[in-house]
């Protein structure tokens, strides 16, 4: 097993009045090779969630597990850790600080003591991963980007490392309708091309749709629902409840359905919407 977490609990600013438990005795396993989805309102405890798969966050109780190794163990190198679970943070554009792209996705393995030779290999390689050209990008300053390529250029940072597990926390906050949707393509491009484990954090259920294998809901520092998208999707109602809800294209097909239309209200993404409605359209026809 990739990552497992054992009864894991966290607790804020413990012992003092502004105490809070953001994560409450949490049992879950993540593969090697899926793609999930944790999702959750604001303060349901997902982004500490995630923080705990590579230790950058100790659990308050219980213990955190990756590919069998406690991170609890003295023994553990978090720093090579960290290598294998790589996270992105939401915003990471903020973090990019180099004076030109090649330099700042290069930080990672030259302080790993690769040559520079490999290391330039390694960037142009990655930087091709995630949509950027190396001649047109490899000299330009970070912060000349626009978001959805200062996005890249983060992703790329994490990805050079050659990770077994990226995160990406909200990784389409904050972007434009176009660079959300390069954005989507290149982590599902990832995740095809490379064959490695990846973790989305998102609100945007129709996000999840098109891309996920998994979703974990989270409510309250607990899982509330793990599960396949179509699975969870359904519970509809209690979605809602929590300050979520399902795809527009599913509220879609249910209204369809209500207005006396025979067709499959577990549609989550567009491509299948499309498929299910000339189904329909040609029964129509053909009766």
């Amino acid at each position: 097993m990739l990552i497992e977490l054992k009864d894991v609990s966290y607790i804020y600013s413990k012992g003092t009045p502004f105490e809070v438990r953001a994560l409450d005795h949490v049992n879950l396993q993540i593969g090697q090779g899926e793609f999930v989805a944790i999702i959750g309102h604001t303060g349901s405890g997902k982004s500490t969630l995630i923080q705990h798969f590579n230790g950058l966050i100790d659990p308050s109780e219980g213990e955190v597990f990756v590919e069998g190794q406690s991170l609890k163990d003295p023994k553990t190198n978090k720093a090579k850790i960290r290598q294998k679970v790589g996270l992105v943070f939401q915003y990471p554009e903020h973090q990019l600080f180099e004076e030109t792209v090649a330099k700042d996705i290069a930080f990672g393995p030259l302080n790993l003591g690769r040559s520079q030779e490999e290391t330039e290999k390694l960037v142009k390689e990655t930087m091709e991963r995630v949509g950027l050209d190396y001649e047109k990008y490899k000299d330009q300053s970070p912060m000349s980007l626009s978001g959805g390529e200062k996005r890249r250029v983060a992703i790329a940072g994490v990805l050079v490392m050659q990770p077994k597990l990226l995160i990406l926390d909200e990784p389409t906050a904050g972007l434009d309708p176009r660079g959300r949707a390069e954005i989507l393509s290149e982590i599902k491009e990832i995740f095809q091309g490379l064959g490695i484990t990846v973790v989305l954090v998102s609100h945007s259920m129709d996000d999840v749709a098109e891309l996920v294998d998994r979703i974990i809901v989270m409510k309250g520092g607990q899982v509330f629902m793990d599960g396949q998208p179509k699975e969870i999707f359904r519970h509809e109602e209690d979605l809602v409840s929590i300050g979520l809800g399902v795809p527009q294209i599913t509220s879609f097909m249910k209204a369809l359905k209500a207005k006396g239309c025979d067709v499959d209200t577990d549609i989550i993404n567009i491509e299948d919407a499309k498929i299910e409605i000339e189904n329909l359209l040609r029964r129509r026809k053909n009766a």
